[in-house]
């Protein structure tokens, strides 16, 4: 569950009201429910960034808007030439890039020379397929 930035000039963002007592981890992947933000699940239709995380009685967090911008992940498989410009779900516990699902196609694999390591599963570049906003 711990994407970070690749590449964005910038990465523009909202201030969003959390779930109460929701704890979201830094470099998460987040969606929304019942207006609220909260940690994305393998169920999630759209998702958002959330770099900084929001600790246990915040109840705001920093969510990114768009998908101008790449993040590099793990992937639940090591990572194949294959994968590359392929859409894929996250799964709901550690929120890594689902090979086996291709449902809800909420992240789509770099096509990038240097979209991953063949037989690693860390560092997989990805962007966001379906943002919140």
């Amino acid at each position: 569950m711990n994407y970070k930035v690749t590449d964005g000039e910038q990465l523009r963002s909202r201030r969003c009201a959390v779930a109460s007592a929701t704890v979201i981890a830094a470099g998460a992947l987040v969606a929304i429910d019942t207006g609220l933000i909260i940690t994305a699940v393998a169920a999630s239709t759209k998702v958002g960034y959330c770099r900084d995380g929001s600790a246990d009685g915040e109840t705001t967090c920093i969510v990114s808007t768009g998908n101008d911008f790449t993040l590099r992940g793990t992937m639940d498989v090591v990572f194949a030439v294959s994968y590359k410009g392929g859409e894929y779900d996250i799964n709901d516990t550690a929120q890594t890039i689902n090979v086996g699902a291709s449902t809800l196609d909420i992240l789509t694999v770099s096509i990038d020379e240097d979209a991953g390591v063949v037989g690693v599963a860390t560092g997989v570049e990805v962007r966001i397929n379906k943002p919140l906003f």
